[in-house]
């Protein structure tokens, strides 16, 4: 698979016993690591036995430290070099509550010819049959059909295209039908309506009953197959044949440490799951081979951090 990460970040993790606003704060714990949603889904699907190739639209201030983090992780990458710094992410964790707050920096402007190139790389990089994930928030200055030019770039050389991104990323003049898309249920919700103004405020009333609407909404009109992703409650399916609603796996409070990443791990166990099965896919066992895979990685404070075993284990406790 082919993962695309253009807007990439240094996820700045820092471990707090209480956060209060205000304050000094002295960290219990704190790590950079190379971040962005892409980064997370090739460190979750190397950890699931899978391969991909990274391909990054990097900006040149830090860009060194960026790599060598890459390197650390063994992670291998291609790189368009743009002009700018790697912007930073900043994620508060605390001892004393499950809440997390999470600071997203803002990365430089490209022009309209980077993204032209970036669309022109992962072509080339891509083959036949090929699944090709976009991931992440898009960088400043993205043409208003940048999405539209790349998934008929990566579909013109025979390729698949998943994207998970911001609903304010998506045309409403897009005339390309996405492979997939995995948004969680406020950002179906905002695509849908074209309001994000509580695209961070999670809402639990009738999580299933909404899942399920939005994904019938956005099936045949942005993509061909719609995985709504909704936490703890679980995930929406819809791809014109079948639409249901599979209630989510549960882990003890004691396990459980950060739930950032854990919507880039559902991306990566789905991808993991398609190219292991070729024509064959049974979608619940994918769907829940995914969820799986997200739960496992609310275990760990490294987003996309799971452990295969695990997500066996958590797979295989669901009767099928």
């Amino acid at each position: 698979m082919i993962v695309l990460t253009p807007n990439p970040c240094f996820d700045e993790i820092i471990l707090v016993p209480a956060l209060q606003t205000g304050n000094v704060h002295r960290a219990l714990k704190n790590e950079t690591s190379a971040g962005g949603k892409g980064i997370n889904v090739v460190r979750a699907v190397s950890s699931l036995g899978g391969n991909s190739t990274l391909i990054l639209m990097l900006p040149r201030i830090q860009s060194d430290l960026y790599k060598s983090l890459l390197v650390s992780e063994n992670i291998k990458a291609n790189f368009l070099e743009i002009e700018g710094q790697v912007r930073k992410a900043i994620i508060i964790n605390q001892e004393s509550s499950p809440a997390i707050t999470v600071i997203n920096g803002k990365g430089p402007k490209i022009e309209a010819k980077a993204w032209d190139d970036y669309c022109a790389l992962a072509a080339a990089n891509t083959k036949p049959g090929d699944l090709v994930l976009l991931m992440g928030s898009m960088p400043t200055g993205i043409p208003e059909n940048g999405i539209d030019l790349l998934a008929t770039a990566i579909k013109n050389v025979g390729g698949q295209i998943l994207v998970d991104t911001s609903p304010a990323s998506f045309s409403a003049s897009s005339k390309v039908i996405l492979d997939f898309i995995t948004p969680n249920l406020e950002e179906a919700e905002a695509l849908i309506t074209g309001n994000s103004g509580n695209l961070f405020v999670v809402d639990d009333t009738n999580v299933p009953e909404r899942a399920m609407i939005a994904a019938a909404k956005l099936q045949g009109k942005v993509a061909a197959n719609v995985f709504i992703t909704a936490g703890k409650h679980g995930c929406a399916f819809n791809n014109g044949t079948q639409s249901w609603f599979l209630p989510g796996f549960k882990i003890e409070d004691s396990q459980y440490k950060s739930a950032v990443g854990a919507g880039d791990s559902f991306v990566a166990g789905l991808a993991t799951y398609l190219e292991s099965k070729g024509d064959t896919i049974d979608w619940k066992d994918c769907a829940s081979f995914a969820m799986a895979t997200a739960t496992a990685s609310c275990e760990t404070f490294l987003a996309g951090g799971v452990d295969v075993n695990r997500v066996n284990e958590i797979f295989n406790s669901r009767s099928r």
